[in-house]
């Protein structure tokens, strides 16, 4: 019998679509679904780390579009129950990072992973306050859009 691929990432809404609403929600994402979505990444230090990582992943902007998510506010919930929310308008192309990898390895659940949101603390000092530091959820297994 084949293994199963793991679901690292479930996306789906608070509340049931209407029959008016065109959407694929919910959804639920392997690795090589993430990995099929167009690829960034970007060098940068962390509060929580000593040195500089490489982060890659999908831009948080790309997998909502993706999934034709355009209003609302997300909630992130890591594997801890820990959550976070961000509106939907506070997303955009090269700002959230839904890393997968770091420093070119698969993180694994001790270390942070299988996903982390991060941002390029380095590239733009806007992200270095408490918003962006609380925004930056590890471990994070799901996605609760409420519109």
């Amino acid at each position: 019998m084949a293994e199963e691929t793991p679901i690292i990432l479930s996306i789906h809404t608070e509340q049931p679509q209407s029959s008016s609403e065109n959407s694929i929600l919910p959804v639920r994402m392997t690795l090589s679904d993430l990995r099929a979505l167009p690829v960034a990444s970007f060098e940068t230090t962390t509060i929580w780390t000593m040195e500089p990582q490489v982060f890659s992943g999908v831009w948080l902007a790309t997998l909502l579009a993706h999934h034709g998510i355009t209003t609302g506010t997300l909630e992130l919930v890591a594997i801890n129950d820990y959550r976070v929310e961000i509106p939907v308008n506070d997303v955009y192309p090269g700002g959230a990072l839904l890393a997968y990898e770091r420093n070119g390895e698969e993180m694994l659940l001790r270390d942070k992973g299988p996903l982390w949101l991060v941002f390029d603390w380095d590239d733009n000092p806007a992200y270095r306050n408490e918003i962006h530091y609380s925004r930056s959820i590890w471990q994070l297994d799901r996605i609760i859009v409420k519109r």
